[in-house]
């Protein structure tokens, strides 16, 4: 009977294991006032390619099948990429629409429906990296149950958090282009929550992922009322 308990549980945790996403709570993103909205225009985002396998720095996270990995001889936490239940690149773009929505920026904002749009942004993923020491703090309070998770819940520990899309361009509907913005990138170090399972560097890459999103939709906005105002 424990024996079975404990195969089942096992399963459910690997299963669980599986399904990370990428998502943060979008009540909280800042809406635009209504006098700067672009309310005429439709804004399709296309989806990001992925590139991550071209630099060296990803490999390891790239390649972890769990999100406690060895770099550098170091037990390390990782948001690996074999753990999320969607491809990145897929959840990334669908984010960042829907943070645009929230935002209120434009009349409507589609994926990858460029047909249909007044302006469209094009871009290539480069980094979603999340690295962040591993705790034995929490490990072993997780060793305690529910107390001991309790008592280990504040602990942070060092962690560098990387987000880069590069060649980002606004097109218009007639595929001219009106704006090269590049590359855009933003690096996060600091202490960051941890837990046993190295499971919350995931919800840390993506609360990062919340203010590079708020950022870029910033440079959007700017970019596409310059055009408009020509």
């Amino acid at each position: 009977m424990k024996k079975s308990l404990f195969i089942g549980g096992l399963l459910l945790l690997l299963a669980s294991c599986a399904q990370q996403k990428i998502a943060y709570n979008l009540d909280s993103v800042k809406v635009v006032p209504e006098s700067q909205r672009l309310s005429q225009i439709v804004f399709s985002v296309q989806n990001f390619e992925d590139i991550r396998s071209s630099s060296e720095q990803n490999e390891a996270l790239l390649q972890a099948k769990q999100a406690t990995i060895k770099i550098n001889k170091t037990n390390t936490c990782v948001n690996a990429e074999k753990l999320y239940k969607t491809p990145v690149g897929e959840q990334m773009t669908s984010l960042f629409a829907s943070h645009l929505i929230a935002k209120k920026v434009f009349a409507d904002v589609l994926v990858n429906q460029k047909e249909v749009a007044d302006y469209y942004l094009t871009g290539k993923i480069k980094h979603f990296y999340g690295t962040q020491a591993y705790s034995s703090g929490a490990a072993i309070g997780a060793q305690f149950g529910l107390i001991g998770a309790l008592a280990t819940s504040n602990l942070k520990t060092k962690g560098t958090i990387i987000i880069e899309l590069t060649d980002l361009c606004i097109y218009d509907n007639n595929d001219n282009l009106i704006a090269k913005v590049g590359d855009f990138k933003k690096e996060y170090e600091g202490e960051f929550p941890v837990d046993a399972n190295c499971f919350c560097i995931f919800n840390n890459i993506n609360q990062k992922l919340y203010a590079f999103n708020e950022d870029l939709a910033q440079v959007l906005w700017m970019e596409v009322t310059s055009n408009q105002e020509k």
